[in-house]
Formats: structure tokens, sequence, C-alpha cells
């Protein structure tokens, strides 16, 4: 390893300053993407940061979403070169995360402290890793979340085929990245306990940051309704949530649905668009939100659900517990980490209807449920996120 600078802190201590390097194939509208940004607020004062990713990306517009206050001069970013017709679109993903590892594998040693933004990264050399989910584990991944229709998916040869030549561009380097060598950094508990009983590692929990300041509204301000809120995609069941919703209005409880969130996903969002118009007179869809425009929807309503099924660390469920909301959420994953509360997680449609039915109908319950909620949120503040992987980021470069 090369020299590097160091600086002096307010209390007199040399500290290293170290050449960090955060690496996301592709610069999105997710849970891992606010990980990065906030990683980079974190560390751009400390240490030299920068930024590698795949295909174009709008500064201004993630720090709007996200909450953070980034500048370019904050850090310095490579962009992946890669084939045009992979530039901007999520389609390819495999073929786009080989010729990314193979990128940064070419690059890994001009660095002090390497960290992957999402799941596991062949660098070449040991380095840190965020895994928010199990989309490189294949036994894992179809067991939560099936493959969507296309021919691709479902042909075994071609599908082998196409995985046989993400490989092949890879070149991987032969690194077990599971021997102890490098930090796994779980979103949740239970994405710990899965790394542990699935490939022996002992994976610390570091939870995402949860940004936003909600408007405090009392609760019989509210509105009875329910908030659904993330990337439209089959994974989230947003389907399973109309159902749901749908039976317990036939209960007699006057509920409405807002559907906050876009996608890429065009078979998937016609789904959802002729299931919204079927119910046109009480759910509503509201396109992707961000700052007060999403802070004050979610504080106007009394409830939110999230109906994906294995959701390693769901902050949507945090965002509108921190806004007031009572939330329920699939009994799998890491949603029972966040909610510790059986009467909010339920195992099907059947289930979940009769649980919201039964809080719906309990007012007492219902106001004890709010504030119980309102007091889990604290361990998922930014600045708790913060301190965390610059401790992490400084006891890692001083190995």
């Amino acid at each position: 390893m090369s020299t590097v600078k160091t600086e002096t802190s307010s209390s007199g201590d040399a500290r290293r300053r170290l050449r960090v390097a955060i690496a996301h194939v592709r610069l999105g509208w997710g849970g891992s993407e606010k990980r990065v940004l906030w990683g980079v607020q974190a560390l751009k004062k400390r240490h030299d940061v920068t930024l590698i990713t795949a295909g174009n990306y709008d500064l201004q517009a993630l720090n709007q979403y996200y909450g953070t206050e980034l500048k370019p001069d904050d850090f310095s970013a490579i962009q992946v070169p890669l084939p045009f017709f992979m530039r901007d679109n999520g389609r390819m993903a495999a073929l786009r995360g080989a010729l990314f590892q193979r990128f940064c594998r070419k690059i890994a040693a001009d660095y002090d402290v390497l960290i992957s933004g999402y799941g596991p990264t062949d660098f070449g050399r040991p380095a840190i890793h965020f895994i928010a989910d199990f989309s490189w584990d294949r036994e894992l991944r179809e067991a939560l979340h099936p493959y969507p229709t296309g021919l691709i998916y479902h042909n075994q040869w071609l599908r082998k085929a196409y995985l046989g030549l993400a490989t092949s561009l890879a070149k991987p380097s032969g690194r077990d990245l599971f021997s102890g060598q490098d930090l796994m950094l779980s979103v949740s508990p239970w994405v710990a306990r899965e790394m542990k009983s699935r490939y022996g590692v002992k994976s610390p929990v570091l939870p995402s940051p949860v940004p936003g300041e909600f408007p405090v509204i009392p609760w019989e301000n509210k509105q009875p309704g329910f908030v659904c809120l993330g990337r439209l995609a089959p994974e989230k069941r947003v389907e399973d949530t109309i159902e749901i919703l749908r039976r317990v209005r036939a209960k007699g409880h006057d509920i409405h649905l807002h559907i906050v969130g876009d996608g890429d996903n065009l078979a998937y969002l016609a789904l959802l668009n002729n299931l919204v118009a079927e119910h046109q007179d009480w759910v509503s869809t509201e396109g992707r939100l961000q700052g007060e425009k999403k802070y004050a929807l979610l504080s106007q309503h009394a409830f939110g659900i999230h109906a994906c099924r294995g959701d390693a660390f769901p902050g949507v469920l945090i965002e509108m517990m921190k806004a007031g909301c009572v939330v329920w959420a699939h009994n799998s994953g890491g949603q029972p980490d966040i909610l510790e509360t059986p009467h909010l997680l339920y195992e099907d449609v059947e289930d979940a209807v009769d649980k919201i039915d039964h809080l719906l109908c309990d007012k007492d319950l219902l106001l004890r449920t709010q504030e119980e909620l309102r007091l889990l949120v604290g361990k998922f503040s930014v600045e708790q996120y913060m301190n965390e992987i610059q401790d992490i980021v400084e006891d890692w470069g001083r190995d």
C-alpha cells in the first residue's frame, strides 16, 4: 500500500486520509443507492472518495430523492465503460455486473479501502460489502422472488448460456469472498442469520439510514387511508396490497389507498394500471414522490402496508413509521426485525385482512401501536449510519 496523506483532527491526533472507492453498478431509486450516497456524505470530509458506477446518473435528482447534499467536487466519479445498449436501462443485469466487476478489479489497487454498495463484488482483493438482498444467491432469490414471465428466464438452455457468457466476460479472480478476509455488512439481523447459516460468515449488522423530517399530525386529523410506498416491481406484490384492502373495505371500513412509486417493468405496470382503473374510486397512483410532497402525503395518512415477501430491509416501512403511520408487512425477511409486533405481521392475504380489521376496530390498541412504532425508528437515523460507516472504514483502513 502506498503512502497516504494525513490530517490533524480537532483533538490534535494525526488521522490518515484514505483513498476510498465505493462501487455501485447502477444508481437508481432503491435502498442500496441510499446507503452509497449517505456513505459518500459521511466520508467525503475525512477521506478522498471515488464513486464507481456504470451508466449515467443525475446527482441533483439523487440528492433530492435521498436527502443528501452532495456536490460534484465532494468526490471523484468513474463511469465504467459499457456498450451503449446497456447504459441506461435495467436489462441484462448479469452482463452489466460482469463487465462492472471486471473493471473494478483493474483499478482496485489504486485504493486503500474498497466498498461494494450492492452485494458481494469480486475486486480481486479484500473489501467491504453491503449485503442488502440475495439477488446474487440463485436458490434463495428464486424462493423469495420467482422470475417474471419471459423467455430468457424460463428457458433453461438460454438462461444457462446467458449466465455462462456473463461469467466468461467477468473473468473472476478466483478469490473466495466468504473466506473471512472480506467484511460483509448485513442490513438486518435476518440477512446476518442467512449469511451465517448459508455461508458460515459472521456479518455485522449496519441498518440503512432513513432520512426525512415528517410533519407531526395528530391521529384524529389523519386521513383513514393507506400508503403503499416504493419501487413498483413484481416482487413488491402491490396487487396483493390492493386485494387485501379490497377485502378490508368489504368488512365495512371506509379506507383508501395511495400507491407511491414507479418502475420499469412494463408488463407489471400494465397489470397495476388495470387494477387501479378497476378500483379507481378508492385507489390512486402518485408516481415517484420526494421531499416535502412525500413527507406530507405520508404524514397525512394513518396507515401503511408493504406486501413484499422476504424484503431484507424495507426502509419504506420505517419512513411510514416516522410519519406516524401504523403499518403492516408480510412476516418474512427483515420485516419482523423492524416491526417486532405480531399483530402487524401477516402470513397471507386472509391473515392480513383479519389483522387489519381487528386493529381498525380497536382504537385504543391502534393508538398504543402507533406510539410503539414511533419509539422503534430512532435506531435507523442518518447520524448513526454516518458515524458507524466512518468507524468501519477507518478501522478497515488501519489494518
